[in-house]
Order: structure tokens, then C-alpha cells, then sequence
């Protein structure tokens, strides 16, 4: 990957229509909108609490050290810290409530649906702290910027982000006389050999975060854009989308069983565990889920680096985690102070969530890292910085793809074709549905 990309200048407020589609469900109220057209939030005021919201991790152990953390780090510079967890696709409706309050959290994770784009005017520019923890610890990896820069502006703190690496069962490829899946094509093969004796393949062909990543890897590892550098311009009509697609479709027709269409985010990680798959394309949550419930599968599991596609391109679409600070916040330098403290201790966070949060800081990939640069099987997630993109990847994190993301308009096309939809007509839906969004954020 390039260093990063030109970023979309938000000038005016979204639609009615537009943001309650971002926002999610349960959000009304003429005063949102009104708020968000004029770009204003109440004055701030500094008090004696600090307020963080943030998700349940899927590393439960990695919350029981966050609240430890923030217990520790109040009671050590007399703030009363509370930290609430609510799940992660819960994020975006109490956002668009606490905007609407104009009060709420001080301090709110995002993660998957990154909405720092849509809210930037009302949220705190720590452009000091991001330019200052770059210049502490060799800077960030190329991505970092994507979802937080606005107008040469930072209005978030990249955290951590979760890797969806190939996790596939060496014991079954080498019984079978199988490569290592080195590539999508070998990926491919081994799912048609393994799926007959019982050991299929899966990759969720439904409305979830999985579903919204894995498909973004494999078309971005086919050469395919979702739009330009500038995030301007829809790119998805293209003949290595119809590549990636084509792909896909003799994918699940050679090596998975129908219930991927109705996969949440955790089915692949049970079928890891089960003992079934032969692969799967998923955080290493199922590895660790593997490794806690079925230790024979698990003695198996490797984990390999993101599979090359077409000409040899590797994109490992990531879901970045990163945190905001309302302008609104009652402790705004309690708040700055906190994530500063809290990305000085990324180790510490890396060993709580066994190897699940992948620094953004480059000094954070001297080897061997924490927790994976020590496990054999898994060191080589240390290789994999330089190939991570987000959402929109090759352009930025912008408010249409955020909107694009939200209604999983990417899978629903590699869905289309999976069915039995051509590829160009399932092409043809999807750059209609890309372009109806991004001339909406154009217009604005």
C-alpha cells in the first residue's frame, strides 16, 4: 500500500435520509439534523469524571484488563473513570443519541462502521496527540489516516485493528496432498478437493461484519476498487471486479454448503471449532476459540498471510478500531491525557487480547511482537502492516462508503452472483446502488 490518499471535504451536513441509514435505527428528531447543518455543540465543560463507551471485545479478556486499565489510571490522577461496554453494532445509534443530546460519553470507540467523517465538525481535533504518538513511537502504518483525517485534520486516535487472516487445517491439506494456501486459487482448490470427504470451506455470504470484509480482501487482492485515491469516484465496474466475482461464485459452488448465507459473525469461528472446515478467512477470535473449546482441531490450525490474487496483489481489508473525543465532552484533556496513556501501554493491550489487537504504530512490529511474535504458528501476523486497507480501499474511509458499508452493499453483489446473478447484472446493480450514495454526499 501507498502512503494515504487524498481525503473528502464533508461542506454540509447529510440528509435526513442519509444519515438515519448511517446512524442506524431508533435515531429521530428534527433537532439532529438541524444540529448537524449548522456544526454546532454546547460548551465544553471540564468535571471530575471521565466518561469512556466502547464495545464488548470478542476477547473477553482483553475488557477485564481495559476496566482494570482505566480504574487504575483515574484513581492514579483523580478522575472517576466509567467505562461502559455495549455490542458493537449498538455504536452507531448511541452516537447519533449522545450528538443529538449534545452530550454523552467523552470518549467513544469505533469500530467497523467508522463514523468520525460524518461527525467531525462536532468532534475534538487531537491532531496533537496523533502527530505526537507518531513522533514517540516511528510513526503509523500507511492506513492509519484513512478513517480519522479530514481537511489535513486528526479527529480520532487509531487504537488497534483486527486481521482476518487464512486459518486453515494443515493436517486435512496435507493428507490431501495440498499446498499451503498461499493464494486464492490454492484456497480454491483445496475447498473443491476437501468439501466431498466432508470439509468444506465458508465465508459469509450475509449481512455482517465478516461478510463486509472478507469480500473487500478478495476483490481488492483481484485488483478491484471500490473508487479512486480521492474516494470521489466509483471504480467498481471493472473487469477484475467481474474476476473477483467469477472467482467467488465457482468458490461456493465448488467448496462451501448453503448455510453461508445466513452466517453471522461468529459462525465461522464455531465451524472452525468444529472441526468441519477445511479453512476459513476470519480474526484469530476463532483461533482462539479453537484453541479454548477443541484442542485436537486446534493443534492443526495454522495461520497463513493474506492469499495473493491476481498478479500476485495481497489486501488485507482490516477492521480498524479507533477512539473519539466529542467536542462536547465534559473532560476533554482528561480525555487527550487517557489516550495518550492508553496507546503508550499497546503492549499491554496486545498480550490482554491474546494477539487479537494489531498496533497501528510502526515501532509496535519490532519482532518478535507481543504474544504472536513468540507462537510459532502465529508470527506471521507481524508481516502483515504494509498490506492492510480499509473500507474503500484504495480511497479513503469516507461518509458514502461509511453508508455503503452500513447496508453491505459489496456482499450483497458477491451474493447476487453466488445465487446465480451474472456477474455484469449484478455489477450493474451495484454501481448503480454506489453512485445513487455518492452523489447524495456530493450534493452535499
Amino acid at each position: 500500500m501507498s502512503d494515504q490518499q487524498p481525503v473528502q471535504t464533508d461542506h454540509a451536513s447529510p440528509s435526513r435520509r442519509r444519515f438515519m441509514k448511517v446512524a442506524g435505527p431508533g435515531v429521530a428528531g428534527a433537532s439532529l439534523l438541524t444540529m448537524l447543518d449548522a456544526r454546532q455543540a454546547p460548551a465544553q465543560i471540564k468535571g471530575s469524571t471521565l466518561r469512556i463507551l466502547t464495545w464488548s471485545h470478542f476477547i473477553p479478556a482483553y475488557d477485564v484488563w481495559f476496566d482494570k486499565f482505566s480504574g487504575d489510571w483515574g484513581e492514579k490522577n483523580g478522575v472517576k473513570v466509567r467505562v461502559d461496554h455495549i455490542p458493537h453494532l449498538e455504536i452507531p445509534a448511541r452516537m447519533a443519541a449522545e450528538f443529538a443530546a449534545g452530550a454523552g460519553h467523552d470518549i467513544l470507540l469505533n469500530n467497523s462502521t467508522i463514523l468520525a467523517r460524518l461527525y467531525y465538525k462536532s468532534l475534538l481535533d487531537v491532531t496533537d496527540v496523533y502527530d505526537g504518538l507518531g513522533k514517540k513511537y516511528g510513526g503509523w502504518i500507511p492506513a492509519a489516516k484513512s478513517p480519522i483525517e479530514v481537511e489535513g485534520k486528526i479527529y480520532g486516535i487509531p487504537m488497534y485493528y483486527i486481521l482476518l487472516p487464512m486459518l486453515w487445517r494443515k493436517d486435512l491439506f496435507e493428507a490431501n496432498g495440498l499446498k499451503p494456501p498461499d493464494t486464492w486459487e490454492l484456497a480454491r482448490v483445496a475447498a473443491r478437493t476437501l468439501k466431498p470427504k466432508g470439509n468444506p470451506t465458508g465465508m459469509a455470504f450475509s449481512h455482517c461484519n465478516d461478510a463486509n470484509l472478507n469480500w473487500r480482501s478478495l476483490l481488492a487482492s483481484f485488483g478491484g476498487q471500490e473508487s479512486d485515491a480521492s474516494g470521489q469516484n466509483v471504480l467498481l465496474d471493472s473487469k477484475e471486479t467481474r474476476e473477483a466475482l467469477r472467482f467467488a461464485k465457482a468458490l461456493f459452488d465448488e467448496g462451501m454448503t448453503p448455510e453461508v448465507f445466513s452466517w453471522d459473525d461468529a459462525s465461522d469461528n464455531r465451524y472452525l471449532a468444529s472441526g468441519v472446515a477445511s479453512w476459513i478467512h476470519d480474526a484469530i477470535s476463532a483461533y482462539r476459540t479453537t484453541e479454548d473449546t477443541n484442542p485436537k482441531v486446534f493443534q492443526n490450525t495454522y495461520i497463513a498471510l493474506e492469499p495473493q490474487g491476481a498478479g500476485g496483489k495481497r489486501v488485507s481489508v482490516a477492521n480498524p478500531n479507533v477512539y473519539l473525543i466529542w467536542k462536547f465532552a465534559k473532560n476533554p484533556q482528561a480525555a487527550k491525557e487517557f489516550l495518550e496513556y492508553l496507546s503508550d501501554n499497546w503492549k499491554d493491550g496486545m498480550i490482554a487480547s491474546r494477539g487479537y489487537n494489531m498496533p497501528f504504530l510502526k515501532d509496535g512490529y519490532k519482532k518478535p511482537m507481543p504474544v504472536i511474535g513468540t507462537d510459532p504458528k502465529m508470527q506471521v501476523l507481524q508481516d502483515f502492516p504494509n498490506i492492510v486497507g480499509f473500507h474503500g480501499y484504495p480511497g479513503p474511509f469516507t461518509p458514502a462508503i461509511q453508508e455503503v458499508v452500513a447496508t453491505f452493499l459489496l456482499p450483497d453483489m458477491f451474493t447476487r452472483v453466488a445465487r446465480g446473478q451474472s456477474p455484469d447484472d449484478a455489477v450493474k446493480w451495484a454501481v448503480g446502488e454506489y453512485r445513487r450514495i455518492y452523489a447524495k454526499y456530493k450534493r452535499a
